[in-house]
């Protein structure tokens, strides 16, 4: 009897610790969903297996955006969906858990639905930690949204945005000037006043993050322009698709 009730409270108490693992990680993985807003501005587009897809009738390059960790994909619509009008299709990428990490490979699936179109890879926070190293191994365009390189890209001549907030909680104006060290060479830096973390996306306040100091439909069209003057600037009949990254020039530079 005392053997069974030992092995009873054992079993009770791993199913216990087994409980508050899985709601530990539920509650550190949840989803920061997307506003309604955000859900609005996706109307026309489709579900593929790869993410939310929003075309024009004859696209002219396609974008591919990471998301934030745990960040639902579709909260990036209010800020890129109106770039379809200038006629760019945007692929807003689901990854597995909400990680970028572990769906890399979800912008070149987005790419095979647009044999030859121009691949440009996005991403935020996270999601743009890999964007910087798919863009760097396939030799694509990139902008990112607060966020930078895991490895230094300095010695890579490659077509980069990097946007930054004054009013970043998670990566202070600071910490990002410091980082940006690590972009490739020629990259256009940006910090939009009034500008935090959660900014580029309609998903809410997040945790550790400042508020936002000006309208944010304010801040999305500014977001938006540097987007699209950084289109413009690539030329849209000469960005490389994926596999191209060797023909483009390397040099080393010291900061």
């Amino acid at each position: 009897m005392k053997t069974q009730r030992l092995l009873a409270l054992i079993l009770g108490g791993a199913l216990a610790l087994g409980a508050v693992v899985t709601g530990l990680g539920l509650y550190f993985l949840r989803p920061l969903s997307a506003e309604p807003l955000a859900v609005e501005a996706l109307k026309g587009g489709i579900e593929r297996p790869y993410g939310y897809l929003l075309t024009p009738k004859a696209p002219q390059a396609l974008l591919a955006l990471y998301p934030g960790a745990r960040v639902d994909p579709r909260a990036y619509a209010p800020l890129l969906a109106p770039l379809v009008e200038e006629g760019y299709a945007v692929a807003l990428l689901k990854v597995p858990a909400g990680i970028a990490l572990l769906g890399k490979e979800r912008g070149l699936e987005a790419a095979r639905d647009f044999p030859g179109l121009p691949l440009v890879l996005g991403g935020h926070s996270l999601g743009g930690v890999v964007a910087a190293e798919v863009a760097a191994r396939e030799g694509l365009p990139l902008f990112l949204f607060a966020s930078y390189p895991e490895t230094d890209l300095s010695g890579l001549s490659l077509p980069t945005l990097a946007l930054y907030g004054t009013e970043d909680g998670l990566l202070p104006p600071e910490k990002a000037k410091a980082l940006a060290r690590r972009l490739p060479k020629g990259a256009r830096v940006v910090f939009i006043p009034g500008l935090n973390h959660a900014g580029f996306g309609a998903y809410g306040i997040q945790k550790g993050d400042h508020k936002a100091q000006r309208p944010r439909e304010v801040l999305w069209n500014e977001i938006r322009e540097e987007v699209r003057l950084f289109l413009e600037s690539l030329g849209l009949n000469t960005p490389p698709t994926p596999g191209q990254g060797d023909s483009l020039k390397r040099k080393r530079v010291v900061l």
